[in-house]
Formats: structure tokens, sequence, C-alpha cells
């Protein structure tokens, strides 16, 4: 679903699957932080006429979880990475690039359905843009909903 918060292109929707590891930094009593790091290897942007493939990186992450310790936890979450595709996005210009960078910003709900196993809902407002490396640089924001399955250590 696109949204134009910063970017300013619309009509565009995102599809993606990723993997992610996190490691534990920090933890106090109900609140822990956590460095997260993900890879896309299917990040595809829905244009009106047709599709784009690409893969992102997502090297750069922070999960801030609260109520950690209980079945049912909230958390907040920050990534930032690069994504290439195989044609520019957001759209086909001149100045445009398949290189490009993104960052997403979001929360959401984890239930540990076992000992080591829990399930996660969440929402990401998640911005794609050249970040001005190029003359042309209309970006899009896309509201991203997903489910997770999670292996705990």
């Amino acid at each position: 679903m696109t949204a134009t918060l910063i970017g300013v292109e619309t009509d565009r929707r995102f599809a993606l699957v990723g993997f992610s590891y996190s490691y534990s930094c920090w933890a106090w009593s109900s609140v822990s932080l956590r460095y997260t790091a993900g890879v896309m290897p299917a990040a595809i942007l829905i244009e009106p006429s047709h599709s784009v493939y690409g893969v992102g990186v997502t090297p750069v992450g922070f999960t801030l979880d609260f109520s950690r310790r209980h079945r049912l936890d909230t958390f907040v979450e920050f990534d930032g990475g690069i994504i290439a595709s195989t044609e520019p996005i957001p759209e086909r210009h001149p100045d445009a690039t398949g290189l490009n960078f993104l960052f997403d910003l979001g929360g959401g709900i984890r239930w540990k359905v076992g000992p080591r196993r829990a399930v996660t809902l969440g929402y990401k407002f998640l911005h794609i843009s050249n970040a001005f490396t190029t003359s042309f640089n209309p970006g899009v924001d896309n509201n991203v909903f997903y489910v997770g399955y999670s292996f705990l250590r």
C-alpha cells in the first residue's frame, strides 16, 4: 500500500521475503535492545505496468522489546540498508538508479508459542530512494504488514 510521507511516487506496492538475525545487546528487567541484520532475497516493487525484482540487505537494525519476559510482548524497530534492482526504481528515468537505499520504522507484537519459538505480527513504514545520489530522486514509501516466525535462544 503506497503512502507519500517522504517519497512522491504513488501506485506502487512492495512485496518481500526476508530473513533476519538478531542479537540481544542489552537486557533490563522487562526491556531489551537487540541489534538486527537482514537479507531480502526477493524484494519486488509492483508498479502499475509491471514488477521490478530486487534483492536487499539491512545490515543496520535495532529492536526495542517491551515486556520481554511475558508470553506476549511488544516491540519497536528500525532497519536501514540497500536494495539492488533489475532496473531503476521507483520509475524509469535517464538519471534514475537500480541501487537505492532503504529504511523502515515500525513495531508489532510477538507471541511466544513455545519455549524457543515465536510468531510475530508487525507493521513497517518502508522508504526507498537513492538519497540524492543522482539529480532524480522521487522515492517511494510503503506500508508493510508482515508475519514472521522466530527461533529463539
